[in-house]
């Protein structure tokens, strides 16, 4: 059914169970798991709902967020997914979405995080991205 899944993950404990229940999917459907992390983007939810942020381009990932991301593909390797990372600056959603477009995503994971409360009336990564895929979307209840 799937053949490819993308998640991305902050670092954060309710990312951490995104990347768990994608991990878990790309298992059972033998699927290739993509793990992204994006950084180096500075938005409010506001400027990111409606499409204007303001990006600070950095040359380099911090190394823990490339560690983390790299730590997460190796948990998934360890139960037998072909994961791959990909770490890189910009604004989340645009880049999520791109590395959707570029690998042939099937299926999006992302975590609910950020669907509550003021951020869920001016805008969320996950609502972005379920609004603007074009492909399936999975977003996991991560409270």
């Amino acid at each position: 059914m799937y053949k490819s899944v993308l998640v991305a993950t902050d670092g954060s404990a309710t990312a951490s169970e995104a990347v768990r229940v994608a991990t878990e999917l790309a298992r059972i459907f033998g699927a290739t798991l993509h793990i992204a992390s994006v950084y180096g983007s500075v938005e409010t939810s506001a400027m990111a709902w409606s499409g204007i942020g303001i990006h600070v381009e950095e040359d380099e990932p911090d190394q823990h967020v490339a560690a983390h991301t790299e730590a997460m593909a190796a948990d998934a390797r360890a139960k037998g997914v072909n994961a791959k990372t990909h770490v890189m600056p910009g604004f989340v959603v645009e880049r999520i979405l791109a590395i959707a477009a570029e690998q042939g995503v099937d299926l999006i994971v992302v975590g609910n995080k950020g669907m509550r409360g003021l951020k869920r009336v001016l805008g969320s990564v996950p609502n972005a991205i379920a609004h603007s895929a074009q492909c399936a979307v999975l977003i996991v209840n991560t409270t």
